[in-house]
């Protein structure tokens, strides 16, 4: 059995595409100049039931590097009616940073993340890959927010909730780690919000070349942990 690793992301994500009218008046609200917004990866998604609404992501440039791939983020994250006018605006102290390991793309999860009475939080997640193929990599992380106010509350800052990595000789030798986890709503209650319970799939693979065929042996194990609402976040 021939097994090859497949990196998770590739390229920069464009499945949740901006409106260019919509995107324009935000920019103009923000007094954002074009120069300073990593324009590829802004990002909108209407809100499921909710008439009239869209969340929007702006990533902002406060660094860069040597070439395109090379470059910080902080991310403006606003709600938004159909017209772009902003309900609510939040400019996210977290830096992302781009370098080796590329920021290939962000996405906004609107799932049913129904973390307290009548709060509903939606996801921010971040896609990264490594460029070394002996060494491949990739991550996905997750960030959650609620509206509150004008603004949002942000509650769990980048959570990994997928990676791949490894090291083989780039023909068949080397050993592999895939990390899948998925988050569930629980029913009992930490400081009035749902503790969130983690389900983590880990699959290992190793590869080794045998008479010229390249064998491989996969193992699975699954494991768990809770996030509780503590000190005004998830951990």
């Amino acid at each position: 059995m021939i097994l090859t690793f497949v990196s998770l992301f590739s390229g920069i994500l464009s499945a949740q595409e901006f409106d260019a009218t919509r995107l324009s008046h935000i920019l103009k609200a923000l007094k954002l100049d074009k120069a300073k917004v990593k324009e590829e990866l802004c990002i909108e998604k209407k809100i499921p039931n909710a008439e009239d609404s869209y969340i929007a992501v702006i990533p902002v440039i406060v660094g860069s590097g040597e070439d395109e791939y090379n470059f910080t983020i902080r991310n403006y994250i606003v709600i938004t009616d159909g017209n772009g006018t902003i309900r609510n605006q939040y400019f996210d102290p977290t830096e992302i940073i781009s370098d080796a390991i590329m920021l290939t793309g962000l996405t906004i999860d609107t799932g049913l993340y129904t973390i307290g009475t009548n709060i509903r939080a939606f996801g921010v997640k971040v896609d990264f890959t490594g460029s070394s193929r002996p060494n491949p990599y990739s991550s996905e992380t997750i960030s959650l927010y609620y509206p509150e106010g004008k603004t949002l509350r942000k509650v769990l800052d980048q959570f990994e909730l997928d990676s791949s990595h490894g090291e083989w000789d780039t023909r068949c030798n080397g050993e592999f780690e895939n990390r899948h986890s998925v988050m569930i709503i629980g029913t009992a209650k930490t400081n009035n919000f749902s503790d969130i319970k983690i389900k983590t799939t880990s699959v290992t693979t190793i590869n080794k070349d045998l008479n010229g065929e390249c064998e491989g042996k996969e193992t699975s194990k699954t494991s768990y942990k809770t996030l509780q609402f503590k000190n005004g976040k998830y951990q």
